[in-house]
């Protein structure tokens, strides 16, 4: 098997680690964190909050209303 090597993903994987690291791999602590980053960043979010995004999508399709003829 050929492995390569791309920088930018060793990079991320490095930066990850180390953050993981400084808040003693506390899920908790590192949403937290990446929740602070995201508030003070200018940048647009998007918010997918209210829909449906489990479960399975043809329970999902039955579950819609349906217009009425």
């Amino acid at each position: 098997m050929i492995q390569w090597h791309d920088p930018v993903v060793e990079e991320v994987r490095r930066i990850r680690e180390q953050q993981a690291a400084e808040v003693n791999y506390d899920l908790d602590a590192i949403f937290e964190r990446a929740r602070r980053r995201q508030k003070q960043s200018e940048r647009k979010t998007v918010s997918f909050a209210g829909t449906a995004t489990s479960g399975n999508r043809q329970e999902q399709r039955a579950a819609r209303p349906r217009p009425v003829a």
